[in-house]
């Protein structure tokens, strides 16, 4: 009886010891899969890359910059779409480069909240640069995002940017 107990104690425990073991790898696996969505964003943030980062969105994804909220992703990103193209019209010859500075991800089941720091720097063109421009014109913003799992896919829901200087 003693040793039906003991086995059945020490299978319970494994039971319980595996569960945590594959819940931690799932909460691991979770927060890679939020930060590689966080860096495509950030990668896609280029002169001709919004196309791609729409598709790391929810459909109605709410928008929040420079004081004014989208609650329509296809209209947003049509309208930050429109700026970027008559900002190269203008400046074809600038270049931007986005980085991403520590990351803060907090899992609760299928959503996430990450905050983070964004510089976008937007290298000028020549002329400009003739013209007495500084050749870097750097934004520093801090940005705050909510994901969602949809379909099995981190889907970013919400986005907030905030100028930090």
């Amino acid at each position: 009886e003693n040793n039906m107990k003991a086995k059945t104690s020490g299978s319970i425990y494994l039971v319980a010891l595996l569960s945590f073991f594959v819940a931690a790898t799932v909460y691991a696996d979770d927060r890679s899969d939020v930060e590689a969505v966080i860096n495509k964003y950030i990668d896609t943030e280029t002169a001709d890359g919004l196309h791609e980062q729409a598709k790391l969105m929810s459909k109605d994804r709410t928008y929040i910059s420079n004081g004014v909220r989208y609650s329509n992703n296809d209209k947003s990103m049509a309208l930050q779409i429109a700026f970027s193209d008559a900002m190269n019209n203008v400046y074809p010859d600038r270049k931007r480069i986005t980085t991403v500075e520590d990351i803060d991800i907090r899992l609760n089941g299928d959503a996430a909240i990450a905050s983070f720091y964004r510089v976008v720097n937007t290298f000028r063109g020549a002329d400009e640069i003739r013209a007495g421009k500084n050749a870097m014109n750097p934004s520093y913003q801090t940005v705050s995002m909510a994901l969602f799992k949809i379909d099995g896919d981190w889907k970013i829901v919400h986005t907030h940017i905030s100028p930090t200087k």
